[in-house]
């Protein structure tokens, strides 16, 4: 010790023994601290059934497969549901996949020969639910949601627009349909995990169709009905909770539903998007009002945080609804959705709108912000848990808390100071004589392959009934736990592109376990060797499944490592007859060869070899053309993997239409139908005339329909090129539940920003990439305004009458149309929008 120390040291002791030094602590304790109460004797519900999310069973269904799922992913999904251990889950299970066929036409008798047990898709339903019951996740059941052709050939209504939504026809041969499904799921194969059912999502925005004629309140409650009555009959019954009406912004849903179905329900749900902190508590507390005279529980089954899903605030704020909700009461909490997931027939489309609190497995393996905040929960929390009356002194944190059946006590923090960090007094009313951990999720934050529950970075040891935290963090979520910490390796790198025979040293960080990891490649040889101080060689032939798992295991826990045999990050941009390749260096390459087609999924000819960068310039192209690329890695070894395709089309990046043409030009506009919830066809009409692009009419769908006009030329933005695109909105009109006009910069369903005014709330608003609607300006000034994008390669700035009102981070900058639109809320909604002088130009706004 040096001198100067030992001489502080000596000072620091005369202090305290003469009574004279006061510490840190105490000061902040009589100045700073925040207090949070935790009342252990005052339960606010008595049996939370937990946080969960939707996971479906889709992984190994044909459409899946083709997408690119394959047995190394599901064995990353598997890790991931073991160590976020979500309390509950909710399932999609479509009457096709067990009863494309009505089995004998007599909805009193089922006919288990006219049953498809074992078909491909139910066999995927299997492995999925064999992992859940593993696990001890419970069920949602979603007993039915959207109808395939075959299907609806004798069970679905004709004549509907959007037929794959239809009620069933005949509501006794559904009801034998899901009394069946649980008698082969429960009985059968014996998933006593299922412990919730309940048939179709969302009734009141389009999910149940029926003819006008019908009545659907009734109608449902006649379904469920018919659903009650046959499990009764065939004695399945008690195996199950039934839960409805899964109203999403219906309340007078769920008032028919607690005044007409109370008999045969036995939880109440609904779906909260939208919502923030206090909004979250509103929607809680209007819905218990009519609940809490029965007795009976109310949960959330689909919420989302608003704003955009792949930023560390969508994170904060997901943590923040799900303590909004534990508090006020709610008896369960399902986020929409677990992990993006290939949606099958007949959506068939890729769910990546970044609601899942990870990607496309076979697109990236990192997780995105919100699983880091949604694991804490699911970890540290658990089903038929007791929430606890949980206060603080500070109004800028939001707390809950919890004790688990097992016992052990967690308490949840989000400290929505976005400048202070809090000094805090965590106090329970009664002994608690437990060791507390800190997991804390905050801006240091870098998610990771490795997807690890964010481990403890403080240690409080046998806390009686209080313990400080002298720092939370500003914009922070820190979770207190009794429970153990969980058994967790860390590896890095954690995912990269690898050559043939490339060469990669591994490392792994232990979490929850003392150190001596394994080494292993899953699927043996064929796809790469590792030794025992983890160093990797990838083979020189690309295997079957273009990808390696590297494992590293200790106390019989394993976390993965991914290698891809092809090139990532690859990307096209379009530029005045050329177009710019950019992908990310693979590992153990010499060179890359670049392959183009002129037609999607190729055949790709080469276009250039062994470029030693990873750029290339395509020059002398046609603008108006679409190029098709893929980049493959070259080594001393061979050639790897083609990565996935990109394409671009050249353009000159501007655009003027004045609308005096009397017609819209074909050369520059595709007249489309698009709205921000459904893209099904309206009577809506976009003309030119008079010098202006007009659309007026009304929709026959329920939810947000429209029409819209969108660029036939995509265009791109960079720092040193933003581009600008403007238009004078001349008038919004229209009678209904809801109209809105909107100026769109569109790349595709998931990556967009519609910048929209809207009638029904008197508000200027943005929505980026499907999520919910953010706030630019209260006005209902439904007059002649310019409307104004500027992108500038990673902002989209948005202006009213030439003055700037917000600044949206954006993750897409290439390959955007433009889209001008018309949207009205719902069934039998009509309306005028008129637009003029369009403008898109490249340069200085």
């Amino acid at each position: 010790m040096s001198k100067e120390r030992r001489w502080l040291g000596g000072i620091l002791s005369f202090f305290i023994f003469a009574g004279i030094l006061t510490t840190p602590t105490s000061i902040q304790a009589e100045d700073n601290v925040s207090t949070i109460n935790i009342d252990t004797t005052s339960v606010v519900n008595s049996d939370f059934l937990g946080i969960g999310a939707e996971y479906d069973p889709f992984h190994f269904m044909p459409e899946s497969v083709e997408a690119g799922f394959n047995e190394h992913w599901w064995e990353m999904e598997k890790r991931r549901l073991a160590k976020v251990k979500p309390n509950l889950v909710r399932v999609w299970y479509q009457i096709d996949w067990m009863e494309p066929a009505n089995d004998n036409n007599d909805p009193n008798i089922i006919d288990w020969s006219g049953m498809q047990t074992e078909s491909v898709k139910m066999q995927a339903v299997y492995r999925v639910l064999d992992y859940l019951k593993a696990q001890d996740i419970d069920v949602i059941l979603v007993a039915g949601w959207k109808m395939n052709a075959d299907v609806r050939n004798w069970l679905g209504f004709s004549g509907l627009q959007k037929p794959e939504t239809s009620a069933p026809t005949d509501l006794n041969e559904w009801a034998e349909w899901v009394s069946a499904t649980l008698q082969q799921l429960i009985v059968n194969k014996g998933y006593d995990n299922i412990k919730y059912v309940m048939s179709y999502n969302e009734p009141n925005l389009g999910d149940f169709e029926t003819p006008a004629s019908i009545n659907q309140k009734e109608y449902y409650e006649d379904m469920y009905r018919a659903i009650h009555n046959r499990l009764v009959t065939d004695g399945i019954r008690s195996e199950v909770k039934l839960l409805g009406p899964d109203e999403s912004s219906g309340l007078d849903w769920m008032q028919h539903a607690v005044q007409n179905m109370n008999d045969i329900l036995d939880i109440y749900e609904g779906h909260a998007y939208g919502k923030e902190y206090d909004t979250m508590d509103s929607w809680t507390t209007e819905r218990l009002a009519l609940v809490e005279p029965t007795g009976k529980p109310l949960m959330t089954t689909e919420f989302a945080a608003p704003g955009d899903k792949t930023t560390y605030q969508n994170a904060v704020e997901l943590a923040d609804l799900m303590v909004s909700g534990m508090r006020s009461g709610n008896s369960g909490m399902l986020m929409w959705r677990l992990a993006d997931q290939f949606l099958v027939d007949p959506l068939n489309f890729l769910d990546s709108s970044a609601y899942g609190t990870w990607p496309w497995l076979p697109d990236s393996a990192v997780p995105r912000y919100t699983y880091y905040t949604f694991s804490l929960f699911t970890r540290f929390g658990g089903a038929h848990s007791q929430v606890l009356l949980t206060e603080t002194d500070d109004p800028d944190l939001h707390v809950t808390s919890l004790k688990r059946l097992d016992g052990e006590y967690s308490v949840f923090v989000v400290n929505k100071s976005l400048h202070s960090s809090k000094s805090v007094s965590i106090d329970f009313s009664n002994h608690v004589g437990k060791t507390f951990r800190r997991h804390l999720f905050s801006d240091a934050i870098t998610p990771t392959a490795s997807a690890t529950i964010i481990p403890s970075d403080t240690l409080w040891n046998s806390v009686a009934t209080s313990f400080n935290d002298a720092s939370i963090p500003a914009n922070s979520v820190a979770v207190y736990t009794s429970v153990p910490e969980p058994v967790q390796i860390e590896i890095a790198p954690d995912e990269v592109s690898a050559a043939p025979g490339a060469s990669i040293t591994f490392e792994g960080n232990a979490y929850g376990a003392a150190t001596g990891i394994e080494w292993s490649v899953a699927g043996g040889p064929t796809y790469g060797v590792i030794d025992n101080q983890g160093v990797y060689t990838a083979p020189a032939i690309v295997p079957s499944m273009p990808e390696a798992l590297v494992k590293a295991k200790i106390n019989g826990e394993q976390d993965f490592a991914v290698i891809r045999f092809q090139v990532t990050g690859a990307s096209a941009l379009g530029d005045d007859g050329s177009i710019k390749l950019n992908w990310s260096p693979s590992m153990g390459a010499s060179g890359y060869n670049v392959k183009r087609s002129q037609t999607r999924g190729g055949p790709y000819s080469t276009i250039a070899g062994q470029v030693s960068a990873t750029e290339y310039i395509d020059a002398g192209l046609a603008n108006g053309q679409t190029y098709y690329y893929v980049v493959s890695a070259v080594s001393s070894t061979g050639e790897g993997a083609d990565s996935k395709e990109v394409s671009a089309m050249p353009t000159s990046n501007a655009m003027e239409d004045d609308f005096n043409d009397n017609q819209i030009d074909s050369a520059k506009w595709s007249v489309i139908n698009r709205g921000l919830r459904s893209s099904l066809p309206t009577q809506i009409v976009a003309s030119e005339a008079n010098g202006v692009l007009t659309f007026n009419g009304s929709t026959g769908i329920n939810y947000w329909s429209g029409k819209a006009v969108e660029s036939v030329l995509p265009f791109h933005a960079s720092a040193t090129e933003p581009l600008t695109v403007q238009v004078d909105r001349i008038s919004l009109s229209g009678t209904g539940t809801g109209q809105r006009s909107g100026l769109w910069l569109y790349v595709s369903g998931s990556e967009y920003l519609r910048f929209s005014q809207n009638k029904d709330t008197g508000v200027w608003a943005y929505n980026l990439n499907g999520g919910s609607d953010t706030l630019v300006l209260a006005d209902n000034n439904l007059g002649n305004h310019e409307m104004k994008l500027v992108h500038d390669g990673s902002y989209v700035h948005i202006y009213i009458d030439d003055i700037q009102y917000k600044s949206v981070p954006v993750a897409w900058s290439s390959n955007m149309k433009v889209v001008l639109s018309a949207e009205a809320r719902a069934d039998g909604d009509s309306i005028q929008v008129v637009y003029d002088n369009l403008s898109v130009s490249s340069g200085s706004p």
